[in-house]
Protein backbone atom coordinates (compact mmCIF):
# COMPACT_ATOMS: atom_id res chain seq x y z
CA UNK A 1 0.00 0.00 0.00
CA UNK A 2 1.19 3.49 -0.94
CA UNK A 3 0.38 5.89 1.97
CA UNK A 4 2.65 8.65 1.32
CA UNK A 5 0.62 11.47 -0.58
CA UNK A 6 2.03 13.65 -2.61
CA UNK A 7 0.98 15.73 -5.47
CA UNK A 8 3.85 15.03 -7.87
CA UNK A 9 2.04 16.91 -11.07
CA UNK A 10 1.94 20.01 -9.11
CA UNK A 11 5.63 19.86 -7.82
CA UNK A 12 6.73 19.30 -11.51
CA UNK A 13 4.87 22.67 -12.56
CA UNK A 14 6.61 24.48 -9.82
CA UNK A 15 9.83 23.32 -10.42
CA UNK A 16 9.69 23.94 -14.26
CA UNK A 17 8.69 27.37 -13.43
CA UNK A 18 12.14 27.37 -11.67
CA UNK A 19 13.65 25.78 -14.46
CA UNK A 20 12.45 27.96 -17.28
CA UNK A 21 13.68 30.80 -15.99
CA UNK A 22 17.84 29.82 -15.37
CA UNK A 23 18.01 29.31 -11.69
CA UNK A 24 19.08 25.64 -12.21
CA UNK A 25 22.59 25.36 -13.37
CA UNK A 26 21.74 22.69 -15.58
CA UNK A 27 19.31 21.91 -17.55
CA UNK A 28 16.73 18.93 -16.31
CA UNK A 29 17.37 16.02 -18.16
CA UNK A 30 14.23 14.17 -19.70
CA UNK A 31 13.22 10.75 -17.78
CA UNK A 32 14.36 7.54 -19.45
CA UNK A 33 12.11 4.68 -20.22
CA UNK A 34 9.13 5.63 -17.57
CA UNK A 35 6.79 2.42 -17.13
CA UNK A 36 3.59 4.76 -15.84
CA UNK A 37 2.61 8.20 -16.08
CA UNK A 38 2.85 8.67 -12.23
CA UNK A 39 6.42 7.64 -12.56
CA UNK A 40 7.02 9.89 -15.39
CA UNK A 41 5.63 12.65 -14.20
CA UNK A 42 7.41 12.14 -10.09
CA UNK A 43 10.87 11.57 -12.25
CA UNK A 44 10.29 15.16 -14.28
CA UNK A 45 9.22 16.77 -11.07
CA UNK A 46 12.81 14.90 -9.46
CA UNK A 47 14.73 16.30 -12.47
CA UNK A 48 13.10 19.40 -12.17
CA UNK A 49 14.02 20.04 -8.80
CA UNK A 50 17.57 18.90 -8.92
CA UNK A 51 18.21 21.19 -11.47
CA UNK A 52 16.21 24.10 -9.79
CA UNK A 53 17.81 23.51 -6.72
CA UNK A 54 21.40 23.50 -8.04
CA UNK A 55 21.90 27.24 -8.00
CA UNK A 56 22.71 29.60 -4.61
CA UNK A 57 19.74 31.51 -2.99
CA UNK A 58 21.51 34.48 -4.42
CA UNK A 59 21.23 33.00 -7.91
CA UNK A 60 17.48 31.69 -8.02
CA UNK A 61 15.97 34.56 -5.99
CA UNK A 62 14.73 31.47 -3.24
CA UNK A 63 15.22 32.17 0.20
CA UNK A 64 16.04 28.93 1.97
CA UNK A 65 15.47 27.81 5.88
CA UNK A 66 16.12 24.72 7.93
CA UNK A 67 12.57 23.19 9.25
CA UNK A 68 14.86 20.64 11.27
CA UNK A 69 17.26 17.68 11.20
CA UNK A 70 17.61 13.93 12.11
CA UNK A 71 20.49 11.51 11.96
CA UNK A 72 19.72 7.96 10.50
CA UNK A 73 21.89 5.24 10.63
CA UNK A 74 20.44 2.24 7.86
CA UNK A 75 23.35 0.08 8.57
CA UNK A 76 26.14 2.42 6.42
CA UNK A 77 26.89 4.80 9.50
CA UNK A 78 25.57 7.82 10.87
CA UNK A 79 24.08 9.98 8.51
CA UNK A 80 23.05 13.73 8.82
CA UNK A 81 19.91 14.59 7.45
CA UNK A 82 18.36 18.14 7.05
CA UNK A 83 14.57 19.38 6.42
CA UNK A 84 14.26 22.96 4.42
CA UNK A 85 11.37 25.38 3.63
CA UNK A 86 11.89 27.18 0.28
CA UNK A 87 10.52 30.84 -0.31
CA UNK A 88 9.32 30.94 -4.02
CA UNK A 89 11.16 34.05 -5.87
CA UNK A 90 8.64 36.73 -5.47
CA UNK A 91 9.32 37.83 -8.61
CA UNK A 92 8.82 33.95 -10.43
CA UNK A 93 5.61 35.13 -12.44
CA UNK A 94 7.09 38.27 -14.16
CA UNK A 95 10.73 36.71 -14.97
CA UNK A 96 8.55 33.46 -16.28
CA UNK A 97 6.61 35.45 -18.50
CA UNK A 98 9.66 37.43 -19.86
CA UNK A 99 11.60 33.71 -20.42
CA UNK A 100 8.51 32.23 -22.13
CA UNK A 101 8.38 35.14 -24.64
CA UNK A 102 11.78 34.24 -25.97
CA UNK A 103 13.05 31.65 -28.50
CA UNK A 104 15.57 30.57 -25.84
CA UNK A 105 12.35 30.15 -22.92
CA UNK A 106 10.23 28.14 -25.73
CA UNK A 107 13.49 25.44 -26.16
CA UNK A 108 13.72 25.60 -22.10
CA UNK A 109 10.19 24.49 -21.77
CA UNK A 110 10.10 21.83 -24.61
CA UNK A 111 12.93 20.46 -23.25
CA UNK A 112 12.03 20.45 -19.75
CA UNK A 113 8.51 19.11 -19.96
CA UNK A 114 9.41 16.28 -22.80
CA UNK A 115 8.68 13.32 -19.70
CA UNK A 116 5.35 15.24 -18.82
CA UNK A 117 3.61 16.55 -22.07
CA UNK A 118 0.52 17.45 -19.86
CA UNK A 119 2.77 20.54 -18.81
CA UNK A 120 2.07 23.40 -21.08
CA UNK A 121 2.97 27.11 -21.25
CA UNK A 122 -0.21 28.46 -20.06
CA UNK A 123 0.19 25.96 -16.88
CA UNK A 124 3.94 27.24 -16.06
CA UNK A 125 2.69 30.75 -16.13
CA UNK A 126 -0.28 30.34 -14.19
CA UNK A 127 1.27 28.59 -11.83
CA UNK A 128 4.39 31.22 -11.26
CA UNK A 129 1.76 33.31 -10.76
CA UNK A 130 0.51 31.64 -8.09
CA UNK A 131 3.30 30.74 -6.09
CA UNK A 132 5.49 33.64 -6.23
CA UNK A 133 6.38 34.49 -2.75
CA UNK A 134 4.70 31.17 -1.35
CA UNK A 135 6.69 29.27 1.19
CA UNK A 136 6.73 25.62 0.18
CA UNK A 137 7.73 23.21 3.36
CA UNK A 138 9.30 19.70 3.25
CA UNK A 139 7.92 18.73 6.34
CA UNK A 140 4.29 19.52 7.17
CA UNK A 141 1.21 18.37 9.58
CA UNK A 142 -2.17 17.92 7.78
CA UNK A 143 -5.08 18.25 10.40
CA UNK A 144 -7.58 15.22 9.04
CA UNK A 145 -10.80 16.56 10.90
CA UNK A 146 -12.85 13.33 9.97
CA UNK A 147 -10.25 11.21 11.99
CA UNK A 148 -9.87 14.19 15.23
CA UNK A 149 -6.22 13.61 14.57
CA UNK A 150 -2.94 15.07 12.77
CA UNK A 151 -1.18 13.72 10.38
CA UNK A 152 2.11 14.97 10.57
CA UNK A 153 5.18 14.35 7.99
CA UNK A 154 8.80 14.96 8.60
CA UNK A 155 10.93 14.82 5.50
CA UNK A 156 14.29 15.33 5.50
CA UNK A 157 17.72 14.45 3.15
CA UNK A 158 21.29 14.63 3.20
CA UNK A 159 22.73 17.90 1.28
CA UNK A 160 24.21 15.16 -1.50
CA UNK A 161 21.99 14.88 -4.24
CA UNK A 162 22.82 10.94 -4.71
CA UNK A 163 22.64 10.84 -0.60
CA UNK A 164 19.90 9.52 1.37
CA UNK A 165 16.20 10.55 2.54
CA UNK A 166 13.92 10.03 5.42
CA UNK A 167 10.05 10.06 6.42
CA UNK A 168 8.28 9.26 9.60
CA UNK A 169 5.51 9.92 9.41
CA UNK A 170 3.26 9.81 12.89
CA UNK A 171 -0.77 10.23 13.11
CA UNK A 172 -1.42 12.59 16.58
CA UNK A 173 -4.71 12.71 18.05
CA UNK A 174 -6.21 16.28 17.81
CA UNK A 175 -7.35 16.39 20.82
CA UNK A 176 -3.93 15.66 23.39
CA UNK A 177 -1.43 15.05 20.78
CA UNK A 178 -0.97 11.51 21.65
CA UNK A 179 0.59 8.96 19.10
CA UNK A 180 -1.78 6.62 16.85
CA UNK A 181 0.11 5.61 14.24
CA UNK A 182 3.37 5.89 13.01
CA UNK A 183 5.01 5.09 9.60
CA UNK A 184 8.56 4.86 7.78
CA UNK A 185 10.27 5.39 4.51
CA UNK A 186 13.74 4.96 3.83
CA UNK A 187 15.00 6.47 -0.19
CA UNK A 188 18.78 5.10 -0.25
CA UNK A 189 19.17 7.78 -3.12
CA UNK A 190 17.03 11.01 -2.28
CA UNK A 191 16.65 12.08 -5.83
CA UNK A 192 15.29 9.04 -6.44
CA UNK A 193 11.31 9.29 -5.53
CA UNK A 194 9.83 6.42 -6.08
CA UNK A 195 12.72 3.67 -4.93
CA UNK A 196 11.87 3.37 -1.44
CA UNK A 197 11.72 0.88 1.96
CA UNK A 198 8.15 1.49 3.81
CA UNK A 199 6.77 0.47 6.86
CA UNK A 200 3.84 1.22 9.81
CA UNK A 201 5.95 0.15 12.72
CA UNK A 202 4.26 -0.34 16.51
CA UNK A 203 3.95 3.11 18.46
CA UNK A 204 6.27 1.70 20.60
CA UNK A 205 8.98 2.05 18.32
CA UNK A 206 8.72 5.42 18.15
CA UNK A 207 9.73 8.10 21.31
CA UNK A 208 8.49 11.56 21.16
CA UNK A 209 10.56 13.63 23.86
CA UNK A 210 8.64 16.76 22.90
CA UNK A 211 5.51 17.85 20.64
CA UNK A 212 4.03 21.30 20.87
CA UNK A 213 2.25 24.15 19.30
CA UNK A 214 4.21 26.62 18.94
CA UNK A 215 1.10 28.38 17.57
CA UNK A 216 -1.75 28.59 15.26
CA UNK A 217 0.20 27.47 12.35
CA UNK A 218 3.40 25.55 13.35
CA UNK A 219 4.82 22.50 15.70
CA UNK A 220 7.82 22.15 17.41
CA UNK A 221 8.88 17.65 17.68
CA UNK A 222 11.67 15.96 18.81
CA UNK A 223 12.33 12.21 19.28
CA UNK A 224 13.99 8.81 18.06
CA UNK A 225 12.46 5.97 15.98
CA UNK A 226 13.36 2.06 15.03
CA UNK A 227 12.60 -0.54 12.20
CA UNK A 228 14.03 -3.69 11.55
CA UNK A 229 12.87 -5.41 8.00
CA UNK A 230 11.30 -2.40 6.06
CA UNK A 231 10.04 -4.52 2.66
CA UNK A 232 10.54 -2.33 -0.76
CA UNK A 233 7.50 -0.05 -1.64
CA UNK A 234 4.98 -1.13 -4.31
CA UNK A 235 6.21 1.51 -6.58
CA UNK A 236 9.79 0.93 -5.88
CA UNK A 237 10.67 -1.60 -9.21
CA UNK A 238 14.66 -0.99 -8.37
CA UNK A 239 14.36 -2.27 -5.34
CA UNK A 240 11.47 -5.17 -5.81
CA UNK A 241 12.08 -8.40 -3.67
CA UNK A 242 14.22 -6.56 -1.31
CA UNK A 243 14.78 -5.53 2.12
CA UNK A 244 16.17 -3.13 4.73
CA UNK A 245 17.46 -5.10 7.62
CA UNK A 246 17.08 -2.18 10.26
CA UNK A 247 16.91 1.42 10.14
CA UNK A 248 16.92 3.94 13.18
CA UNK A 249 17.53 7.42 13.96
CA UNK A 250 16.61 10.89 15.62
CA UNK A 251 15.20 13.96 14.86
CA UNK A 252 14.62 17.17 15.86
CA UNK A 253 12.07 20.14 14.29
CA UNK A 254 11.33 23.42 15.39
CA UNK A 255 9.21 24.19 12.48
CA UNK A 256 6.05 21.86 11.12
CA UNK A 257 3.82 23.78 9.16
CA UNK A 258 -0.09 23.12 10.07
CA UNK A 259 -2.17 22.78 7.06
CA UNK A 260 -5.91 22.51 7.04
CA UNK A 261 -6.70 23.26 10.60
CA UNK A 262 -9.99 24.82 9.39
CA UNK A 263 -9.24 28.12 11.06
Amino acid sequence: MQWFTSTPGLLTTVALCAAIVGCGKEQAPAPSSPTSSLEATATAAQSAVASAKAASAKEDGNTYREQGTMTVDAGQGVQQLRSMATLIDPKLGEKTAAKLGTAEGQKKLADATAGAPQVTGADIQDTANQFAGRTMYSSQAMHAKIINAYSIELDAKTQAENGVRMKVVLTVSDKDLSLQNAKLAYYPDASSQMQSYEKKIPISDITINKLERKDDKTFAISGSFKATDLPAGVLAKELKGKTLAAVSGQFDFAEVHIRNTGK
